[in-house]
């Protein structure tokens, strides 16, 4: 077995990790899912880019486009992953939660708040409301480009772990509790469209392609990454931090406003944030000097 196999990354292992358990999940769906193949060559695809890390890491050292190239590698693992779920979590489970996640809104709120937004609902405020959902996908890469930037290489590594917890944590939720989101299971109680200016039909499509897998509401992604989003900014770039407070604000709005989350998606993707802030840098700690740094060899 070559040397380079051997010298993961912290970044290499929790993908690696992540992706067994993932395969675990598979062999329960083997005989259910229609995507036995397909699945089989994503899995294969996702080790390999594991292992390309690990060989570019100690094949070059130092090289300018080395960092960067790290950097895609696991933002691409990520959405490969990501991507694939739509061949899987509707096969795992029959089970849907969507009833249960709309009366825990109801009995908190006494209302369905996606219904209570349409006295709100206007093309301007959807335009605006869907524009920043979209801008919630570059935020964390803002944030680690500018940390690149400044050569902040192991914090660099620490809040990308944290992120890639959260990420893979929600993941797994996502085959327990699979949910489709108001915009489909209340459909029908909703008496106003989404109707924008410009950008909002554009964008909306362009998220419902992006997003095959339509079962993954509980927990808010969105909400959990942006909140640890801006913790990382918060520690290391203040004035970028305060800067994309209202933008924040705007962006949690709009995961009720635009159908796509219930309020205790929103909660919950909370709170989620919260454990893989306080979890993920204590695990860092503890572990990381076990392993390869990330972004050069040793």
């Amino acid at each position: 077995m070559p040397n380079y196999i051997k010298r993961l990354s912290i970044l290499d292992f929790t993908n690696l990790l992540f992706l067994g358990i993932v395969v675990l999940l598979y062999t329960a769906a083997f005989y259910r899912t229609p995507y036995r193949i397909e699945l089989l060559a994503v899995y294969l695809a996702l080790a390999s880019l594991v292992w390309l890390s690990v060989y570019l890491r100690n094949r070059f050292n130092h090289e300018p486009w080395q960092r960067i190239t790290m950097l895609v590698i696991l933002v691409l693992f990520l959405l490969i992953m990501f991507e694939s779920f739509f061949m899987l979590i509707p096969f795992f489970s029959s089970a849907r939660y969507d009833a249960l996640l709309s009366s825990i809104d109801y009995d908190l709120l006494g209302v369905h708040p996606t219904v209570w937004f349409e006295r709100w609902i206007h093309p301007l405020l959807t335009e605006v409301l869907y524009v920043l959902y979209a801008f919630y996908f570059p935020m964390p890469l803002i944030v680690i480009g500018w940390m690149l930037k400044k050569q902040k290489y192991r914090e660099v590594e620490q809040a990308i772990f944290v992120l890639m917890l959260c990420y893979y944590s929600a993941y797994i939720i996502y085959f327990l509790v699979p949910a489709q989101g108001p915009r489909f299971y209340m459909a029908d109680l909703q008496s106003i469209p989404l109707n924008g200016y410009l950008l909002a039909e554009p964008i909306r499509n362009t998220i419902n392609f992006l997003e095959p897998n339509k079962l993954d509401a509980f927990p808010s992604l969105h909400t959990a990454i942006l909140l640890l989003t801006m913790l990382i900014a918060r520690k290391y770039h203040r004035k970028m931090y305060l800067i994309f407070i209202p933008v924040a604000i705007g962006i949690l709005i709009s995961l009720v406003y635009l159908r796509y989350h219930y309020v205790i998606d929103v909660l919950a993707g909370a709170l989620l944030a919260l454990l893989s802030w306080i979890f993920g840098n204590r695990l860092y700690e503890k572990y990381h000097e076990r392993f390869d740094f990330h972004f050069w060899t040793r």
